[in-house]
């Protein structure tokens, strides 16, 4: 397969913050407080098959910037909960925004500013990395010259792996790779599932360390599902619970009373709602 070479110029998000200016020390205003721009805003979300209740009355929101960890045991509707806000699929009821837009009714808007990286990741293992992600590229408005993905090899850590068959790539480098594919449109806001479940503890951490340095340097929203709970000490901001399809429990981590193990045992055991 032939990389094209045109040049896209790359678009960068930059976060400022503005202040008030002194000009003398007398009468200086107190600072401003900062307003919190929600990036994911959830209201009253239902959603049932064949009559069981995946999410009864789902209410959360997410604020930009956040590396938000959205927990729950096997079946309490994470797995759901993305497919709805990522535009898979529709809920029966209630409210979803994304940037602002209904995702409902404006879901290519919402597609524009997110991207996602399932559990269950499927890969063209006869392709190169390059090619891999030369292919999905061409899946979005804005697609990229061979040099930045290159750079966006490089920036996940698979440098110099551009021309290696996926097939012969590592549990880790394949999950490092779909990371750089959801990375391909630049998203605001970035939907996980899993992204280190199989890996070793040393492939964990290389994962922890590659979401952390998107968050801070580029200011990327992690929407992060997850029921290791030690990538949501290492990771997360914020939190919360979802159990029977409900949110049980929500906040910041460093707020909450008590380990992560222990709020999240003591919010899901039976009988907790």
């Amino acid at each position: 397969m032939e990389i094209g070479k045109e040049k896209i110029p790359t678009m960068t998000m930059k976060m400022e913050v503005k202040g008030n200016e002194q000009e003398g020390a007398e009468d200086v205003p107190p600072p401003i407080k900062r307003r919190l721009t929600m990036i994911i805003e959830v209201k009253d979300l239902v959603k049932k098959y064949d009559g069981h209740t995946a999410l009864d009355g789902l209410n959360f929101n997410v604020e930009e910037g956040d590396i938000f960890g959205f927990l729950g045991p096997n079946g309490a509707g994470k797995t759901t909960t993305i497919r709805i806000l990522t535009g898979i699929i529709r809920a029966d009821s209630g409210q979803a925004m994304i940037g602002g837009h209904d995702v409902f009714r404006e879901t290519m808007e919402v597609k524009k500013l997110i991207n996602a990286l399932p559990e269950s990741n499927g890969y063209y293992e006869w392709m190169t990395a390059c090619e891999y992600l030369w292919f999905f590229s061409k899946l979005y408005v804005v697609r990229t010259s061979r040099q930045e993905i290159l750079m966006l090899l490089e920036g996940v850590g698979l440098n110099g792996r551009e021309n290696h068959v996926i097939h012969s790539l590592s549990r880790g480098m394949k999950q490092r790779l779909g990371i750089a594919r959801a990375l391909i449109n630049r998203p605001k806001l970035l939907f996980l599932d899993e992204p280190a479940n199989g890996l070793d503890p040393g492939g964990r951490r290389d994962i922890h360390d590659l979401l952390t340095d998107l968050n801070r340097k580029h200011g990327t929203t992690i929407f992060l599902s997850t029921h290791l709970l030690d990538d949501v000490k290492r990771l997360c901001n914020k939190i919360a619970i979802l159990n029977y399809g409900k949110i049980v429990r929500a906040g910041e981590v460093e707020r909450l009373k008590g380990t992560v193990e222990d709020i999240f045992f003591m919010s899901t055991k039976e009988g907790a709602l």
